[in-house]
């Protein structure tokens, strides 16, 4: 039958149709919506960026402005000259200019050092009275514009300080030298400024400077700002208010700004996904609606034509069924409708010929085990005609002790033939049979050895019973026997697929075409004018596994013949 649209699918695809308009509206308005969004945030970062970022800049040129008055300050001056003055008055003056610096510390919103050194009197005074005169540590740090350093005084305990100073021209190996004034304040105090400025914002602010050092609030996320600092240019990007980078599949807008006094980038950054959630979130919302509006426009089609739509759509899935050959019942719908006759009786149909089925199975069972029963019974004469044989000829000949080893093998081998009330039997036992035959028949055939070589875990195996025995049978008389002795080998192997047993003899073997012969024999029903024994055991083997085993021989290179007995190993599919 055509593929054909029905009536419920097209009443459902108008609805699509509908929608589809009302969708694509939207999500344009909600993409410009978006876009404006993004770009006054991004606008306003960068605005609230170079606010912070010049506020910054102007506290550190108050702090140099500052560092410039107290070169002009005429006590601070005298410092050139008190070497005239007396001990009392050198102290006197020492307090006094402490005293203005500490004064101006206090007016400044950051906590900064001021210093000052006269290098003609090797006169110093600080605001930090813990503090000493190092010329090494000037000399390191001198810069007449703001340096970021990291050695400091051990008073700081290694605290990195940005250090600026203010002097006649100098010389640090000089000691008539100018006056010298040393301006700093702690590295801290921009991460302390940074803090306040992240608390009224939503992004992760930070300072870098150009060769790569960072000042960032205690939590921030290092590896993510290395890796945006590596996609930009920050001199390229303080040109521009922002732009916008793709990290990891996240999308980041970013925003920087030099400061020329300190000589630093404020870089600033913020995930676009945080600024539009809202917008999202609505977005969700109203996608989620046009979903359960679909959704309830299909349950209002599917309720107007189920009375009719779904019986006969589960009437074509039950023949299509029906033609695979699968017979489960249908669903029985509305039992006020002239459907619910139709689908009783399709059941009541379908479970009949699936009941006939199973009878024509269970039958084809039943034949089965018939078979197999059979095919045992046909094997088991071949034994015991060949052990009546051997014990006539021994007892003739007088071999008392043979005659009694003999017939404990052969009590042995029937009492485990005459326990029938199985099928299967495990391959140890079939082996314990096996290895009973052997020595019977190394009685009979002068120059005869065997070996058996079976794996622990094979032995505890089920195969059908009494199916190894005809093998080895056909080795020692057809291959052993007409050379008056050889030598026999049981070996058994695994694999990923398959178990095999192998029974090869070194015997009088066969050539190409009476092997493709024998191969023949077993795959036809035995004659009365041909043995069946391989047939038989090919025959049970497919019976009892399937099509994936059975029995097949080859030559061996050094002579002989090797029969291979194999079937699924099941326990590689676990």
């Amino acid at each position: 039958m055509s593929l054909r649209m029905n009536t419920f699918t097209k009443i459902v695809g108008i609805i699509v149709l509908l929608l589809i308009p009302i969708i694509m509206l939207y999500w344009y308005s909600n993409k410009t919506s978006m876009d404006v969004v993004m770009n006054e945030v991004e606008i306003s970062m960068h605005k609230d960026l170079s606010y912070f970022a010049a506020k910054t800049d102007e506290t550190a040129v108050q702090l140099a402005r500052s560092g410039l008055t107290i070169t002009e300050d005429i006590n601070v001056r005298n410092l050139e000259f008190i070497e005239i003055a007396t001990l009392y008055e050198q102290t006197e003056e020492k307090l006094r200019i402490s005293d203005k610096l500490r004064l101006i510390n206090a007016s400044s919103e950051w906590d900064p050092a001021f210093s000052v050194y006269a290098p003609a009197t090797d006169t110093f005074v600080s605001t930090n009275p813990s503090l000493e005169y190092d010329p090494d540590l000037v000399a390191k740090n001198y810069s007449k514009v703001w340096k970021y350093t990291e050695y400091v005084p051990s008073y700081y305990q290694n605290h990195p300080r940005f250090v600026r100073y203010i002097s006649e021209p100098y010389d640090s190996g000089s000691s008539n030298a100018g006056l010298v004034v040393e301006v700093s304040f702690a590295a801290d105090e921009l991460v302390k400024a940074l803090g306040r400025f992240k608390q009224g914002g939503k992004g992760d602010a930070f300072f870098v400077s150009p060769g790569g050092q960072r000042l960032a609030v205690h939590g921030s996320d290092e590896s993510l700002q290395g890796a945006l600092l590596a996609k930009v240019d920050l001199h390229a990007l303080s040109q521009q208010e922002y732009t916008r980078i793709k990290l990891n599949g996240v999308e980041y807008t970013a925003s920087s700004v030099y400061m020329p006094e300190l000589g630093w980038y404020l870089f600033d950054y913020l995930p676009i996904q945080d600024v539009v959630k809202p917008i999202t979130s609505n977005s969700n919302l109203f996608y989620s609606s046009i979903v359960f509006l679909l959704f309830g426009s299909m349950i209002a089609a599917y309720v107007l034509y189920t009375n009719v739509q779904v019986p006969i759509r589960e009437l074509i899935r039950g023949v299509k069924k029906l033609k695979k050959g699968e017979y489960s019942k249908l669903k029985v719908f509305h039992p006020n409708n002239e459907f619910h006759f139709l689908l009783v009786s399709f059941n009541d149909m379908a479970e009949q010929i699936e009941q006939l089925i199973q009878n024509v199975y269970l039958e084809q069972i039943r034949s089965r085990d018939a078979n197999l029963k059979q095919l045992q019974s046909q094997i088991n004469p071949h034994f015991l005609y060949n052990c009546f044989s051997l014990i006539r000829s021994l007892t003739r000949l007088g071999e008392k002790e043979s005659v009694m080893d003999l017939a404990l093998h052969l009590s042995r081998y029937y009492r485990y033939t005459t326990r029938s009330e199985r099928q299967l039997a495990y391959v140890k036992e079939e082996v314990d049979l096996v290895q009973s035959y052997l020595a019977i028949q190394a009685m009979n055939v002068q120059d005869m050895s065997y070996t058996v070589s079976i794996p622990e875990a094979m032995q505890e195996l089920e195969i059908p019973r009494l199916i190894l025995q005809p093998i080895v049978e056909n080795a020692v008389l057809h291959g052993l026997e007409p050379l008056g002795g050889g030598e026999v080998h049981i070996v058994g192997t695994q694999n990923d697929r398959y178990n095999i047993i192998t029974v090869r003899d070194n015997g009088i073997g066969v050539t190409e075409e009476q092997l493709a012969q024998l191969e023949l024999q077993m795959s036809m029903p035995p004659t009365e004018d041909k043995g069946c024994a391989l047939w038989n055991t090919r025959k049970r083997m497919l019976l009892q596994y399937g099509q994936e085993a059975g029995l097949r021989l080859y030559r061996m290179e050094e002579g002989g013949l090797a029969a291979e007995l194999y079937w699924p190993n099941e326990s590689s599919g676990e």
